[in-house]
């Protein structure tokens, strides 16, 4: 397996390495774990805080694996295909229910975070690990890599690692606050760098593919993704607008890996896009 990552594109590998060993650098020596209030974070000890740290460093180093295997490793597909559509049944109901532990229409996941840390950690993890696996499923289903898609979605679910790590400010944006700008674009790269893949794969479908029903998929999320943007910057955050585009994202990886809707073409090679 080792050797097969050197199949990922060099600078995608190069970006991931030298972000990990940031992470690693910043969680161990810089984010100690009484930096926040331990209710806000859940690390009421040092050896708890530091088995996190370890604990999602593994997970983080899972996803270029992730990319190797579901792009260029088709020999278990079975198993490939029940772990895509677990990771996504488990995602979407976990991150549901976390989103209803407090109402909605005032609280965002993040201010539900600062009650529930370790919810709101579980809740980034299965976010990251849903909808990255199922992105990968999809391009692997239609033989599609783009480039720049996967750029954007390793650099999304590592930035998630970064807010889950910094507990919210509130909902107010504060420029001259580090907690405050860390929490925010964090979720900002997640949101987009995860939006993009998806997007641009829909889009590509939608002029290649005489699946007409790629047209109105890539209508549909294109609406949800500009329409959130905009209540974003209107409205302001709460959690219906926060997780509106997210369950449409499920929706449109579930249909199009897991239903006869959006069947996968034949004979087909792939099809790399930069």
């Amino acid at each position: 397996m080792l050797k097969k990552v050197k199949s990922l594109p060099s600078g995608l590998l190069y970006v991931w390495m030298i972000l990990f060993v940031a992470y690693f650098v910043w969680t161990f020596f810089f984010l100690h774990w009484d930096t926040y209030p331990c209710a806000e974070t859940g690390f009421y000890s040092e050896g708890i805080y530091v088995a996190w740290i370890l604990f999602s460093m593994c997970l983080l180093l899972q996803f270029p694996f992730y990319m190797v295997h579901f792009l260029f490793d088709k020999g278990r597909e079975k198993f490939d295909r029940i772990y895509a559509l677990v990771t996504l049944i488990a995602g979407f109901v976990f991150i549901t229910i976390y989103c209803f532990l407090k109402d909605p229409r005032q609280y965002t996941a993040s201010m539900i975070g600062l009650e529930y840390p370790w919810a709101f950690k579980v809740w980034g993890i299965l976010s990251t690990t849903s909808v990255f696996v199922n992105t990968l499923y999809m391009f692997r289903k239609f033989s599609y890599i783009n480039r720049f898609g996967l750029f954007t979605g390793l650099i999304g679910c590592m930035a998630l690692f970064v807010t889950i790590n910094v507990p919210s400010a509130g909902e107010d944006l504060i420029l001259n606050s580090l907690r405050c700008m860390s929490h925010w674009t964090g979720a900002l790269l997640f949101a987009f760098g995860c939006a993009f893949p998806v997007l641009f794969f829909l889009l590509h479908m939608a002029f290649k593919s005489d699946n007409r029903r790629f047209v109105f998929v890539a209508v549909f999320f294109s609406v949800i993704f500009v329409l959130s943007v905009t209540l974003l910057i209107t409205v302001g955050k709460n959690g219906l607008i926060e997780g509106v585009p997210v369950w449409s994202v499920y929706l449109i990886l579930f249909l199009v890996n897991f239903t006869p809707l959006f069947p996968a073409l034949e004979d087909s090679q792939t099809q790399i896009e930069k």
